[in-house]
């Protein structure tokens, strides 16, 4: 594939081999890291665990993930990062339980075994843990391309352009007219149109580009903005 077209990110450098090992390793650490917050979401849902044990977690999580053999099994088949970040969290998961039973079972804990063999069922309307993790992976893509978006508008000198975009697409209630807009930013109508068009425009290439690093291919990008998009009209 040329790389002019599809350049290295972070997914697809995890997912060399060879001489390159250290440097999946950083990559996969830097993913995993990137998406702290779905990861520990997972982990919440799964285990029934409070947030500051699930984060304590998380830290052995990214310890297991780079000292096992899950990264040599990021073969280009298995698909995107978030698949693969599930199926790893799953499995950790379920070893923790297995060897929190154990302790208990050594700890001389009684009761039916049958009863810890698994936790209490989820209330109907309690998201799984896949599903927590996916919410909470939206939402950090979304939240990291709003921050990187503002950095870069300012850094160019069109940090108004950006009051424009937060004004209109991520106001409370009722998006504001463009005369609204012009009046309050000191702009004219033809600057806010531009403005809110340049900005839109330049949030879904942000978005494109973060998208990108946890993919390996065009095809699944593509899969995976119709996903982002398909989560946020539901």
């Amino acid at each position: 594939m040329d790389e002019r077209i599809f350049p290295t990110t972070l997914w697809s450098e995890v997912r060399r081999g060879g001489a390159r090992g250290s440097a999946r390793a950083a990559a996969l650490d830097a993913l995993v890291r990137r998406y702290q917050g779905p990861a520990e979401a997972y982990l919440v849902a799964a285990l029934r665990l409070p947030r500051e044990r699930a984060h304590e977690l998380f830290q052995e999580f990214v310890a297991w993930m780079l000292a096992s053999d899950w990264l040599a099994k990021a073969a280009p088949e298995r698909g995107r990062f978030r698949g693969f970040l599930k199926v790893a969290l799953r499995n950790f998961a379920s070893d923790e339980l297995r060897k929190e039973r154990a302790a208990k079972r050594g700890a001389g804990v009684t009761g039916s075994l049958d009863a810890e063999a698994a936790p209490e069922p989820l209330d109907a309307r309690t998201p799984t843990p896949e599903a927590a993790l996916d919410a909470a992976w939206r939402a950090e893509l979304v939240q990291a391309a709003f921050a990187r978006l503002e950095q870069e508008l300012a850094a160019g000198g069109r940090a108004w352009q950006f009051a424009l975009f937060r004004d209109y697409y991520l106001a409370a209630g009722p998006e504001p007219d463009h005369r609204t807009l012009a009046a309050r930013h000191g702009r004219s109508l033809t600057d806010v149109s531009n403005g809110l068009q340049r900005a839109k425009k330049a949030f879904r290439e942000t978005l494109r580009a973060l998208v990108l690093d946890t993919v390996g291919d065009p095809g699944e990008l593509g899969d995976e903005l119709a996903w982002l998009v398909t989560e946020e009209r539901a």
